[in-house]
């Protein structure tokens, strides 16, 4: 992906996340932020994993796909991992694909032995070069979740460590919804 294309990606979800904040502070009836969120098309991007392949939004395509950016000095990420793993588990046959994206700048050097004390039993990508980060916007800390629907749209994102409710709360509405069609979807939640 080319430097401008991924400059493009950025400010579109830049501008689309300012009019999500405008439109609150002006008062304006945007819905609730999940429900905005579901406008916005997930950057794509293509990173090595741990098991050698290369894996991207676009291979998650027709599964809801939880992406989970952390680092292995970031304490609040260790305190997610286990929730993650176990949600994972609940969930892996039934349409739902889940990366944890490393950021840690020394890339396998560092993951592998963190994920020795603390295993993840979904795929792990390497992002050393933080690309990814760039891609989504920036990061304001970790660790950032981003929950897409079965055609790549964003449906929720979060900062800091969740609970496990939380996110199965979002995959299980993710798998009872009709696909969106790139259309915003409906019902409650």
């Amino acid at each position: 992906m080319s430097w401008m294309t991924r400059q493009r990606i950025t400010s579109f979800f830049v501008v689309a996340l300012l009019t999500i904040v405008h439109g609150e502070a002006a008062g304006e009836e945007v819905g609730d932020a999940k429900s905005a969120a579901k406008l916005v098309a997930g950057p794509d991007f293509e990173l090595l994993g741990l098991d050698g392949e290369l894996h991207g939004l676009r291979d998650a395509r027709g599964k809801v796909l939880l992406v989970n950016f952390w680092a292995t000095w970031c304490t609040s990420c260790r305190s997610e991992i286990p929730a993650l793993n176990d949600l994972f588990q609940e969930f892996k046959n039934e349409g739902v694909e889940f990366y944890g994206i490393a950021v840690d700048v020394e890339g396998a050097e560092k993951v592998l032995p963190y994920l020795e004390e603390t295993p993840i039993g979904y795929t792990v990508l390497l992002d050393p070069e933080a690309i990814s980060t760039s891609i989504f916007g920036g990061l304001e800390g970790y660790p950032s979740t981003f929950v897409f629907d079965r055609e790549g749209l964003i449906y929720s994102s979060y900062l800091g460590a969740q609970t496990e409710e939380t996110f199965r709360d979002d995959i299980r509405y993710l798998l009872e919804a009709e696909p969106s069609a790139g259309k915003q979807l409906t019902g409650e939640h």
